[in-house]
């Protein structure tokens, strides 16, 4: 998964998915700044974060095995399945009547697949040097 990917997924969003986020991310920015922490922590996207960490630790499980053994395709579709799952997920909670699928969560999803697959191939440590 790499950056071309994530930014596809971006362009594939309706407009309406980003509308404010770029307000929103300055409010909170201000905020932390200006020292109002608890108000920053309760507008936190916690339900994107929680999003991006599982899927994350799932693309790691998944991708580990084949990047151990250096093998590419098995790699990248570990990765691009785990993508899949998570906006088959989104999916389905939008075809159900108590559930909610959001755009932002698959953002997440493939955000967390993407730092996941990373650690998994030993490069996220190596971009942090």
């Amino acid at each position: 998964m790499g950056v071309a990917a994530v930014v596809a997924l971006f362009l594939l969003l309706p407009a309406e998915a980003l509308a404010g986020t770029f307000e929103r991310g300055v409010r909170w920015l201000a905020g932390l700044l200006g020292g109002d922490t608890r108000r920053v922590a309760a507008e936190l996207p916690w339900d994107q974060i929680v999003h991006g960490l599982l899927f994350a630790v799932l693309a790691w499980v998944w991708c580990r095995p084949f990047a151990r053994a250096g093998r590419v395709r098995g790699f990248l579709a570990a990765a691009v399945a785990a993508v899949a799952y998570g906006a088959a997920i989104e999916l389905v909670q939008i075809q159900l009547g108590y559930r909610s699928g959001e755009w932002m969560d698959l953002v997440a999803d493939a955000v967390g697949v993407a730092v996941g697959a990373l650690v998994a191939a030993g490069i996220w440590p190596r971009l942090l040097r």
